[in-house]
């Protein structure tokens, strides 16, 4: 039997996005923003449902053919500490300034596809007391997103999230996959 390596991650630690052009390559001019104040991070997997086909005849069971479901990507969600104006614009479209945001007004202001890493703390296995060994950085080559929920109440903190579509970037060659992750020393 092969012998793995053990992962313990515990929190995330920031998220760097850049904005592709509109067909998913890469924007030389683009300006890559960090997210240094992300409160939580979610990372589902979506499949498409293969389908299954039952032929009957008489009173039994011809044939039944059955497809396997379909890894088509990944939907992440995330909350920040803190408004900024520079994401809003990268994942919803629209204008940022200074300590300002402004919704897309027409076509020409639409969100492109982004590209986004997060970085999560990976700690060593100890019944002890673990120490930072790194971090696992997941790659996400091609994203569209949308701004989630905002709360607001009496004596608490109000937390932008967001909502983004992760599936592989077809604009190159080669392809690149919906999600990719790797251990790291540092973060870059």
């Amino acid at each position: 039997m092969t012998a793995t390596t053990d992962n313990v991650l515990y929190g995330v630690h920031q998220i760097d996005i850049k904005n592709l052009l509109a067909d998913g390559a890469a924007d030389p001019s683009a300006i890559s923003y960090t997210i240094d104040n992300p409160q939580d991070v979610g990372i589902s997997a979506v499949y498409e449902d293969g389908a299954r086909v039952v032929l009957r005849g008489g009173d039994d069971i011809v044939a039944v053919i059955e497809e396997d479901d379909k890894l088509t990507g990944f939907d992440v969600t995330f909350k920040v500490a803190e408004l900024m104006p520079e994401v809003d614009a990268t994942i919803c479209g629209g204008v940022a300034g200074t300590n300002k945001w402004e919704s897309p007004k027409d076509a020409t202001e639409e969100a492109f596809p982004f590209e986004m890493t997060i970085y999560i703390e990976n700690y060593t296995e100890s019944d002890s007391k673990s120490t930072l060994d790194g971090y696992i950085k997941f790659s996400f080559p091609f994203c569209k997103g949308r701004r989630g929920s905002q709360d607001h109440a009496q004596q608490s903190f109000g937390s932008p999230s967001y909502t983004v579509k992760a599936r592989k970037n077809e604009s190159g060659s080669p392809v690149l996959p919906a999600m990719s992750y790797e251990k790291v020393e540092s973060i870059s």
